[in-house]
């Protein structure tokens, strides 16, 4: 429940979609961010904490998340989804989408089940991640490009009959995104896409072999987002240049990236950043229920998924998700030398805004939601607030900023 107290973090270093300001402060109240600055008067403030020495960030949005702390989302009960979100929070993401693979009508069935338990009610606890939406990762996508995804449950679409158990998702809750991951030249995929846009889905185009012009055509109908760019997409080549040349030609698109060390060589993250800047590009974990649970085999999606030196990968040797979180991912791009606000930025605003919601969530901005990380030098949040609401995560404060 979101507290009326007006409450000032004040002192820190804020992590802002295009700078860093230091030192600054935060205001909130209701829930919502009411003032941003680094004037050197204060508000006044029922509450007021000290973040010098801190990093205040806008928490982060993971839009593709398969499952984290041995949880999946195609099994999970409501009691799993809560495990799982708090686990998320801990790790600094606020928002998330899980995601399915595709599955067969009960399966699917289960899932919608189960949100429509857990989500609304889950904002009656602030320790754990809130639940914006549901994604799904096919099962309209490309058997030629399945990548970890097992085309016994790849469909095409000739009416609505072939996705019906797909369009009943009307949780109660807001807002509740539904995305969907697809191929537009699989049989049907154009019109899907109208059908979809209709219904207000966010599309993006992954697991295809689709030529640019198929690309094209699937913009004019609305779909401007690439999923974990350039896994699962058929290679760039020089007279057919497919999904890869589109998105990086295309200045309506955005993409996401798994930056995990694996599914991309971090000299590619750059290429792309080179290209696009990182204004439109946005950070996945594309994790699977063994993130949090290090190396070993875990049963996942009725295989056997082994992880080595933290790199995922089922019985065919194709990677299988990741084990990383989206802080993670940050963590790896400042490795890389992108710098702490890009970084942030691809894991908080970019995502909003790929999802629709970035009036409300993904910056620290006057009328947006509180959701505000504190975080030390290593990016470990000491403290959340999510929806305004404080959850301490350390009773010992990790190092500072700038702490050896």
């Amino acid at each position: 429940m979101r507290t009326s107290r007006r409450i000032l973090l004040y002192g820190g270093r804020l992590v802002l979609p295009d700078r860093l300001l230091e030192p600054g402060w935060v205001l909130i109240q209701g829930g919502i961010i009411q003032e941003v600055s680094a004037a050197e008067k204060l508000p006044s403030a029922d509450e007021r904490l000290d973040v010098s020495g801190y990093y205040v960030a806008p928490g982060m949005l993971d839009l593709h998340i398969h499952g984290s702390a041995g949880v999946d989302v195609l099994t999970a009960t409501a009691e799993d989804l809560h495990r799982w979100a708090r686990f998320l929070l801990r790790h600094g993401v606020t928002r998330f989408l899980p995601t399915t693979v595709p599955a067969d009508p009960t399966q699917y069935a289960h899932v919608r089940a189960t949100l429509a338990e857990y989500v609304p009610e889950q904002e009656r606890d602030p320790r754990a991640a809130s639940i914006l939406g549901v994604h799904f990762e096919g099962p309209i996508v490309s058997p030629r490009r399945p990548g970890a995804l097992n085309p016994r449950d790849f469909r095409t679409f000739r009416s609505l009959r072939d996705v019906e158990d797909l369009l009943t998702w009307d949780i109660p809750a807001r807002p509740f995104v539904r995305m969907m991951t697809l191929a537009p030249e699989v049989e049907g995929g154009l019109a899907l896409i109208e059908e979809l846009r209709r219904r207000g889905f966010r599309l993006a185009i992954g697991h295809s072999e689709a030529s640019f012009e198929i690309c094209e055509a699937a913009a004019e109908r609305g779909v401007t987002h690439v999923t974990h760019f350039p896994n699962a997409l058929a290679p760039l080549h020089h007279r057919q240049l497919g999904v890869v040349g589109w998105a990086l030609l295309e200045e309506r698109v955005t993409l996401d990236l798994i930056a995990d060390g694996h599914h991309l060589d971090r000299r590619m993250v750059a290429l792309v950043k080179k290209v696009m800047g990182t204004d439109r590009l946005a950070l996945i974990s594309d994790a699977i229920a063994a993130a949090g649970l290090g190396d070993g085999q875990y049963e996942i999606w009725g295989e056997m998924i082994r992880v080595v030196n933290g790199r995922t990968e089922n019985a065919a040797g194709a990677l299988a998700g990741s084990v990383i979180t989206l802080r993670d991912a940050v963590r790896h791009l400042l490795q890389w030398g992108v710098p702490l606000p890009e970084a942030m930025r691809m894991a908080t605003l970019v995502p909003a805004r790929v999802l629709g919601v970035a009036e409300a969530f993904g910056a620290l901005e006057p009328g947006k939601r509180a959701d505000v990380l504190v975080l030390d030098e290593q990016l470990r949040p000491h403290l959340v607030l999510r929806d305004g609401e404080i959850v301490r995560l350390s009773e010992e404060p990790p190092s500072p900023v700038g702490t050896p």
